[in-house]
């Protein structure tokens, strides 16, 4: 396996995250890899009964809160192709190989042949 570049985020941290994402927060502090990852776990019920207990939220709360969750992660989804489709996809062009030139064939006796 390959060494951890980054230092692993304890699990209490992350729930503390997901409770507060449950509530309405998007979590603008953090890498929009942190926050996708946060997000991704909600909508996957990672440790779901811990998140749970630690915010005191019941289903119908954790319901409604993974619902907007997935609106964002959709909406965040549709932006990003969006720009990625601004771009100019890039153009091939392959160089043509001229053609060979004509090679005289047979006698001609009128004129400079042909």
């Amino acid at each position: 396996m390959g060494k951890q570049t980054h230092p692993r985020t304890p699990p209490e941290v992350l729930d503390a995250l997901r409770v507060q994402t449950l509530r309405g927060d998007k979590l603008g502090d953090l890498t929009d890899r942190q926050r996708e990852w946060v997000w991704r776990s909600l909508l996957k019920g990672v440790r779901r009964a811990e998140t749970m207990a630690l915010g005191g939220l019941s289903d119908d709360q954790y319901e409604r809160g993974v619902a907007r969750v997935r609106r964002w992660y959709a909406e965040r989804i549709k932006a990003f192709k969006a720009q990625r489709a601004k771009v100019d996809p890039v153009v091939v062009v392959r160089p043509v190989k001229p053609l060979p030139k004509r090679k005289r064939r047979g006698i001609w006796f009128f004129g400079q042949g042909g």
